[in-house]
């Protein structure tokens, strides 16, 4: 239940616009049509050389809550986030996309869950698809109404997280301090791929959550940056991969020198180094293991044997029997990246 709307926090909603004159007036409209009460939208218009800004300054003449900030010339998506989290004053920023479209309970029903548990420091939610007829790659893989579900926990996120990005940009809504306390910003080193590495930054002050329902539509269409730069975005998000599970290896006090690319002998020697201390989150590293076999470079006899003899007693049966049929048929069993 959330408090009266006297009382209620202000929530800022943050879109980056860029030559989407198609799509801004509706992903606007959604969020004006939000339950909750107390909310600002700042939108940056990054130098769209379209009629979106036009559009916007219409539709921040008939409310008063959109506030525009006009790149005067493209500046890149990552730098307009971060410009708009800087005319940012609230306790909480919420963001979507441009081309995007939320549920009216969008901000209300996260918004609830944040406000009755404050270790959780950002949350999003389930998201329906809305695929056009030209949707890119990605697009022809999925249809009009296909739900991309994601972990709902903490825990379950971060294990996620390992070996891909669980989070749904478009619905999450975060804790302002991340920002003003933390200085956390959206890294340029990650471009295309910015999101993931935020949010495992993010996950190292407080949890991170998903809520169980649809609370936005995801458009395909092929000018997104999945359509476009969908190459960039997998090598980016390797990286960060890479990064991610080197931290929790250390931070298990494992030495590594994990690849973009994992080979089988890689993941034998985090084992080996693994027998020689006591590791606490066992759990965490029997997934990583498990994840790793999964996304070995190749898989040749010799990865095999090893996989018998160092990787097998971390794991269950049934993740030992998903290994072994992925030795055999390795193009049937795409790895996470």
């Amino acid at each position: 239940m959330l408090p009266t709307s006297n009382c209620l926090p202000l929530v800022s909603v943050l879109i980056c616009a860029y030559n989407t004159e198609e799509y801004i007036e509706e992903a606007v409209k959604a969020v004006l049509k939000q339950t909750y009460s107390n909310l600002e939208i700042i939108i940056v218009n990054d130098g769209s050389t379209d009629s979106t800004l036009d559009i916007l300054t219409n539709l921040a003449l008939q409310d008063s809550r959109i506030k525009i900030i006009n790149n005067e010339y493209n500046k890149g998506f990552i730098n307009s986030l971060n410009i708009g989290i800087q005319h940012t004053n609230s306790e909480y920023i919420a963001r979507t996309d441009a081309d995007d479209i939320t549920d009216k309970h969008w901000i209300e029903k996260i918004m609830g869950q944040l406000l009755s548990n404050n270790d959780i420091i950002a949350m999003g939610s389930y998201v329906s698809i809305l695929s056009e007829s030209n949707s890119g790659k990605i697009g022809k893989h999925y249809k009009t109404g296909d739900v991309w579900k994601t972990p709902l926990t903490h825990h379950e996120i971060v294990e996620k997280m390992l070996f891909k990005n669980p989070i749904h940009n478009n619905t999450m809504i975060v804790q302002s301090k991340v920002f003003k306390e933390h200085n956390l910003r959206f890294d340029l080193g990650y471009k295309h791929a910015e999101d993931y590495k935020f949010w495992f930054e993010v996950s190292k002050f407080g949890k991170l959550a998903n809520y169980p329902e649809v609370l936005a539509y995801y458009r395909l269409h092929e000018l997104q940056t999945s359509s476009l730069y969908n190459i960039e975005q997998v090598n980016t998000a390797k990286k960060i991969r890479r990064e991610i599970i080197s931290h929790y290896l250390n931070d298990m006090k494992i030495p590594n020198s994990i690849n973009e690319e994992i080979s089988y002998k890689e993941v034998e020697e985090i084992i080996k180094k693994s027998k020689k201390i006591l590791v606490k989150n066992k759990d965490l590293f029997s997934y990583i293991i498990y994840e790793s076999y999964l996304s070995l470079k190749e898989y040749n006899f010799s990865g095999f044997i090893s996989f018998l003899k160092y990787g097998y007693e971390f794991l269950s049966s049934k993740q030992t029997r998903r290994i072994i049929r992925k030795f055999i048929r390795p193009n049937k069993y795409e790895a996470p990246l």
